[in-house]
């Protein structure tokens, strides 16, 4: 994934005139906050330096509209912002992608969630089908910044907006996960319902 980074924070510029310091500082902010695909702060550092290294760029990048000269300034002040910002602090929220799928789906279920549309809330826009899943289940896995790790799973679109969220053993107690939770996706309280608490729908209710 030489380019795979890079190319991710072109589109994040494609609208911006200048390549400026506050551009900077709102990619370094995305990099940090919001990983892009399922890789780490120092694993997306590494996609940024690889390409810079890199004599010669074999993607087409001429959809975007600034040249490959001032694409590597900007790359090599981004890093150096991100050198500046050290030691990183874990994201908020980051996605393991589906390698432990299996854990998830027969785990400890912690709560429900009453997901917005994904038009309006970054974390269902996060959800994806699981390869395979003869149900059309969508789902995400995330590493919370406090280090619990959950999956959130719901159905297939237009009625997937009840979501179930879940963990493995070992886990922390289930309320202190669901109030990492609630802390690193900044979602209402009022729309997660504890395991055990309210009227259950009847989806995967295990």
């Amino acid at each position: 994934m030489r380019l795979g980074v890079v190319v991710a924070i072109l589109y994040c510029l494609q609208f911006s005139k200048e390549l400026s310091d506050e551009e900077v500082e709102r990619i370094a902010r995305m990099i940090l906050e919001q990983p892009f695909y399922d890789l780490t702060t120092e694993q997306e550092y590494e996609g940024i330096a690889a390409a810079l290294a890199a004599e010669a760029w074999e993607h087409d990048l001429s959809w975007q509209p600034h040249g490959e000269p001032a694409i590597r300034d900007f790359l090599r002040r981004l890093l150096e912002h991100l050198d500046a910002l050290r030691p990183w602090q874990e994201p908020p929220l980051r996605p393991l992608g589906f390698g432990r799928w299996e854990e998830f789906k027969d785990g400890v279920l912690l709560a429900r969630v009453r997901l917005y549309a994904p038009s309006q809330d970054v974390l269902h826009a996060r959800l994806r089908a699981v390869p395979g899943d003869a149900d059309g289940t969508r789902a995400v896995v995330l590493r919370l910044r406090s280090g619990d790790e959950v999956a959130l799973m719901a159905p297939p679109l237009p009625d997937g907006y009840d979501a179930l969220l879940k963990t493995v053993v070992p886990h922390r107690p289930a309320e202190s996960v669901i109030e990492a939770f609630l802390t690193h996706t900044g979602y209402p309280r009022d729309r997660v319902t504890p395991a055990g608490r309210g009227k259950w729908w009847g989806w995967r209710r295990r």
